[in-house]
């Protein structure tokens, strides 16, 4: 049996690479997903090209892929034609050659051309896709539903702090005569997971007590744009309870995000402009309607004055006339009255005599019938008198507490007993009881 050849480190990479040429002797196409894209000051750029599963989306296989100056620059002149730009989360169909380093033992493509419409495809399907979903949800119109504050000053902005979108449209507000107030997130919107970031500030803003939220972006390629037409981002906008205003800056596409909104404007600016003139006309209604109010007045309290004066001829003129009549009238009533009080006076007089007269008599049968009366009931009682009676040759005994003494049971041998006759009283005592 023939013992297996030992290579070197250097003699085994360099066998490989040549491997690699036998097999890959030309250009090859590949297709996947740019990750960690890092351009350097030398102009170079290097980036992982992945392939994810469907499902999760986790990374199945990897490549590392080199672009170098001149290759880059062709590259991005075809890319921009198409109006898209290579940055991560784009899907890509790169024409490269399978390269091999020997020294490093390092295997990498090296690429030198683009297929702009499968990036741009790409793009379109997914666009497509996630409003087909919206649509058959019915969450594609939900933010047009909503009414918009007929004073939007409470204003909520979603975007990169210190970018010129965030500067135009908060100077167009500043530049208004009207009290705006902007909550504002500030989060990077576009790069890897900028539909997150996005997604989160739209959140944040939701919870707040606002009027309008605006999502902006001062423009870029079609693929700058790409978390504007994330379903995640769409999603979160069409859920919320407050109208949402985009102004991404790009003229000819329309974004997810801006299909979904309740309103899409151009730019940063014309999102403030729109804001401003929402305000400025609800001042003129308002000034309108001041004027009109104004007028009426005026033209009411005209009337009301013309209306007094006239009261006040009519009560000048028409007072001393109801005075006179009244105080005659009341003249009238004083006549009657004093009659009437006179004529009262002398029958109550008349009544009160009579009254006197039959009251005397009748007092005075009165105190005979009850002289006669009182005469009888003394008789009466001096008959009933106990004394009347012992004067007729009875007595009354008692007991020495001074009860009568009705029984002989009454009484014990040895009590003492008073004996009342008419002449005096006599004491004795109980010597025997039968």
């Amino acid at each position: 049996m023939t013992e297996a050849p030992t290579f070197g480190v250097g003699e085994l990479n360099q066998a490989i690479a040549e491997a690699l040429v036998d097999a890959f002797p030309r250009q090859v196409w590949v297709r996947g997903e740019v990750a960690q894209y890092r351009a350097t000051s030398a102009g170079h750029a290097y980036f992982d090209l992945v392939e994810k599963a469907e499902r999760r989306g986790d990374v199945r296989a990897k490549l590392s892929v080199a672009l170098f100056r001149n290759d880059r620059a062709a590259v991005n002149r075809t890319l921009r034609d198409a109006g898209t730009t290579l940055a991560d989360g784009a899907e890509v169909r790169i024409r490269a050659r399978v390269d091999f380093w020997p020294p490093a033992g390092r295997l990498q493509l090296v690429m030198n051309g683009i297929d702009p419409l499968f990036t741009v495809g790409k793009l379109a399907a997914e666009r497509a896709r996630v409003l087909q979903a919206l649509t058959a949800e019915g969450l594609l119109r939900r933010q047009a539903e909503l009414d918009l504050a007929l004073v939007p000053l409470r204003v909520g902005l979603v975007t990169s702090g210190g970018s010129a979108a965030y500067h135009d449209f908060v100077q167009e507000l500043e530049a208004s005569a009207h009290a705006f107030r902007v909550a504002h997130v500030d989060v990077r919107v576009q790069g890897q997971g900028a539909f997150r970031r996005i997604a989160y500030g739209l959140r944040t803003l939701a919870a707040l007590d606002l009027d309008v939220i605006v999502l902006a972006r001062g423009g870029g390629s079609r693929s700058d744009l790409a978390p504007f037409d994330s379903e995640v981002v769409a999603r979160v906008i069409a859920e919320s309870g407050v109208p949402v205003i985009t102004g991404i800056g790009h003229e000819v596409d329309r974004t997810v995000a801006d299909e979904v909104a309740h309103t899409c404007m151009k730019t940063p600016t014309a999102a403030a402009a729109m804001l401003v003139d929402t305000v400025d006309a609800y001042c003129e209604r308002l000034a309108r309607i001041s004027h009109r109010v104004s007028l009426r007045a005026r033209s009411a309290c005209t009337l009301a004055r013309r209306d007094l004066a006239n009261g006040s001829l009519r009560l000048t003129r028409g007072v001393p006339v109801a005075l006179a009549r009244e105080q005659g009238t009341l003249d009238g009533h004083r006549r009657r009255a004093v009659d009437a009080g006179r004529r009262r006076t002398r029958e109550a007089s008349a009544r009160a005599a009579l009254h006197r007269r039959t009251l005397g008599a009748a007092a005075t049968r009165g105190m005979r019938t009850a002289g006669t009366r009182l005469d009888g009931a003394d008789a009466r009682l001096r008959a009933l008198d106990p004394r009347r009676v012992l004067e007729r040759g009875y007595t009354i005994t008692r007991t020495n507490d001074g009860k009568v003494l009705r029984a002989a049971t009454d009484v014990g041998v040895g009590d003492t007993l008073v004996t009342e006759t008419a002449g005096g009283d006599v004491h004795s005592r109980v010597e025997e009881q039968r």
